[in-house]
């Protein structure tokens, strides 16, 4: 299974790094990476979006510099061998899918990732239910971690 993995679900790891870089905190990988990363029928995928997101992440909460947020970056990727695309946005697309279903600022950028999961056929793998329940319209393969977990169970 082809998993695009929302911002959400891989943020928790880059919270728990800089815990333990700045505040000496132990390091543990969150659940839903450690789940995620250890099922071998999973093809794990990121973009160059979440690849912005997470530096604008640890830039803007813990005040890293580029080369730093570059190399937690390429760490995370390298650790787990998550494959990174480099996604192509469809504008004209997004402003449809904006006209037919009320969209928050906050969600425009799950859209985002939605339409990079729909444009490769990728499941899209996130942490918000209200994400799948409003717009399994435009794109049905979405599943949240929970109903993942209870797939595999």
């Amino acid at each position: 299974m082809r998993l695009y993995l929302d911002t959400n679900i891989i943020l928790g790891w880059f919270k728990r790094m800089m815990q333990k870089e700045r505040k000496g905190e132990e390091f543990k990988i969150p659940r839903v990476v450690k789940f995620v990363t250890s099922q071998k029928e999973f093809d794990l995928i990121l973009s160059n979006l979440t690849k912005v997101e997470i530096i604008r992440y640890l830039i803007s909460e813990w005040g890293c510099n580029l080369e730093s947020c570059r190399k937690a970056w390429h760490y995370f990727i390298e650790s787990f061998e998550i494959e990174v695309i480099k996604a192509e946005i469809n504008f004209e697309e997004l402003e449809e899918i904006c006209l037919a279903i009320p969209t928050r600022k906050k969600t425009l950028i799950n859209l985002l990732h939605l339409q990079i999961a729909k444009r490769y056929g990728f499941w899209f793998l996130t942490g918000e239910k209200e994400l799948k329940e409003k717009y399994s319209n435009y794109y049905n393969k979405i599943l949240t971690y929970k109903e993942l977990r209870q797939l595999l169970s």
